[in-house]
C-alpha cells in the first residue's frame, strides 16, 4: 500500500490524463428544453424496452458510470462496471459486475449515488425496439457468463476506474445499429458528450441540491438529423488528444 501522498498524487495524475476536471457534465447542451419533475414520477418504471446509461459528477470531476437495460420477458441488467453496488446493503449478487436479481430501478439506485457524494446524477435514456433490447441483453449475459456464447468476444467484469472505457466500448462494439459511437473513452465527461450526440430520447438530471426534484431534458424538435457519425465527428486520435 503507497503512503496517502502517494496514492494522492497518483490519482490527480490519473485525472489529469483522463481530462476528468471540470463543472459537472461540462458538454451538456445549453439549448435543450428542460421540465422540473417530481420525485413520485419515479415510482413506476414501465416494462418498455429501454437503456439507460447513468454518469455520476462529484463537483470537479466525473464519479462513475452504469448501465441498466429493460428487455422484454427478460431480467432487468444492471451493469455497474468496476462499482461498488450491492457489496454493502441493500446486498445485491454481482456475476461479473452483472446483477439481474433484484437489478435496481432509478429510485433505489439514487440513494447509492448521494451516499458516493455525487453533485450530480446525469441519466441518459433511449425507447428501444424489443429486438434491439434483445440483442443487447444477450450481449451483457454472455459477456457475464451467465449465458456462455462463443461467439460473443466481451467480458463485462471491470477493473475500477474503467467503468466509461467498458460501456463506451460495449457501445462501440455492440451499440449499432441503435448507437453509432466511433470509439471508446476513458473520461465518463466524454462519454457524456457521445451520449449527447446519440440523440437520447430524454436526459433526467438529479442536483443534489435540489433533491427531491429532478429536470428532464429533451433534445429540441427540429433538430436536423446529419447522421450519427458525423455529429460525434471525433476520431479515436481526436478523442485520446481532446
Amino acid at each position: 500500500m503507497p503512503p496517502l501522498r502517494t496514492a494522492v498524487a497518483l490519482g490527480l495524475v490519473l485525472l489529469a490524463v483522463t481530462g476528468c476536471f471540470h463543472r459537472p457534465s461540462p458538454y451538456m447542451p445549453e439549448d435543450w428544453p428542460r421540465r422540473t419533475a417530481t420525485a413520485d414520477s419515479l415510482a413506476v418504471d414501465p416494462a418498455v424496452p429501454r437503456l439507460q446509461i447513468v454518469i455520476g459528477y462529484f463537483d470537479l470531476w466525473p464519479n462513475h458510470t452504469a448501465l441498466r437495460l429493460v428487455a422484454p420477458n427478460r431480467s432487468v441488467v444492471f451493469w455497474d462496471p468496476g462499482g461498488g453496488y450491492g457489496n454493502q446493503p441493500p446486498k445485491r449478487e454481482r456475476i461479473r459486475d452483472i446483477i439481474i436479481d433484484q437489478a435496481p430501478d432509478i429510485p433505489t439506485y439514487l440513494p447509492f449515488r448521494w451516499y458516493n457524494n455525487d453533485a450530480l446524477i446525469e441519466i441518459f435514456e433511449w425507447d428501444l425496439p424489443a429486438g434491439e433490447a434483445l440483442r443487447m441483453h444477450h450481449v451483457l449475459m454472455a459477456g457475464a457468463g451467465i449465458e456462455p456464447d462463443p461467439g460473443i468476444d466481451f467480458d463485462t467484469e471491470t477493473p475500477g476506474f474503467f467503468c466509461a472505457g467498458a460501456i463506451s466500448e460495449f457501445l462501440h462494439r455492440f451499440g449499432a445499429p441503435t448507437f453509432q459511437v466511433a470509439t471508446t473513452t476513458l473520461s465518463p465527461g466524454r462519454l457524456s458528450r457521445m451520449l449527447y450526440q446519440q440523440r437520447p430520447h430524454r436526459v433526467l438530471l438529479f442536483y443534489r441540491q435540489e433533491r427531491p426534484h429532478f429536470q428532464v431534458m429533451t433534445e429540441p424538435t427540429g433538430t436536423p438529423d446529419q447522421g450519427r457519425m458525423a455529429r460525434e465527428g471525433h476520431s479515436a486520435t481526436e478523442a485520446a488528444a481532446d
